[in-house]
């Protein structure tokens, strides 16, 4: 057996002019990459400064659609989980939403459901994975299309709908109101529903596709 100075048995690889059958040969020094160590030390610090800035912007990003809920008329945790799943781009799960952004499972449920109404997101399958993941839309003008489309839907059409009746209901028809009283109120109604019904044929027009009001908005901008 060789004696403890002569040869020295190591755990780690000597280079190969100084390994001899798993020994390093007696006087041979390690050899340790140093920079390598170092090199590796950078990549690792540098990545976790990457995975912090990626998340501090999601958490901003997620505000500001919560913020904007009340335009896009959705309550502000529909917002939340539309604003991540469109800032990852990625297909996450129920559970990494509940993770994300701290909220219960019934209400990541019941918002994920109104999202996928509105065509908003999409649910998608991983192979050999029997969770249900969701990702959103990427094209920006067919996403606002569509909560256009929504906002009209519940807003417009129903203030339409109630000027009709209106309307219908100022038709002479043997109320003890004055002729002219009735006129008067006829004429406002009636210059209200002109003016919001050419607005709803052109929301019909340009809301039929993302691509029509894309075509409608760059031709507005190109005639500034």
């Amino acid at each position: 057996m060789p004696q403890c100075g002569a040869t020295l048995r190591v755990a780690w690889a000597a280079s190969p002019g100084t390994r001899l059958n798993g020994y390093l040969a007696f006087g041979a020094r390690p050899q340790y990459n140093f920079h390598s160590f170092l090199k590796g030390m950078k990549i690792m610090k540098t990545r976790k400064v990457e995975r912090q800035r990626l998340q501090a912007v999601e958490e901003q990003f997620v505000e500001l659609w919560n913020n904007m809920a009340s335009l896009w008329g959705i309550n502000p945790t529909m917002a939340r989980i539309h604003g991540l799943l469109y800032i990852t781009g990625a297909a996450l799960s129920m559970d990494d939403l509940m993770d994300k952004l701290a909220i219960s499972r019934g209400n990541v449920s019941m918002n994920l459901t109104k999202l996928v109404e509105w065509g908003l997101v999409h649910r998608v399958h991983k192979r050999g994975d029997r969770k249900e993941y969701y990702e959103s839309l990427s094209d920006v003008w067919e996403m606002f299309t569509l909560v256009a489309n929504q906002r009209k839907r519940r807003e417009i059409d129903p203030i339409i709908n109630t000027l009709r009746r209106c309307k219908e209901e100022l038709t002479p028809n043997g109320s003890l109101a004055a002729p002219d009283e009735i006129e008067k109120r006829l004429q406002r109604i009636n210059s209200l529903l002109k003016f919001l019904t050419m607005v709803d044929s052109l929301a019909q027009r340009f809301f039929e596709s993302h691509r029509g009001l894309r075509e409608a908005v760059e031709l507005l901008a190109q005639e500034e």
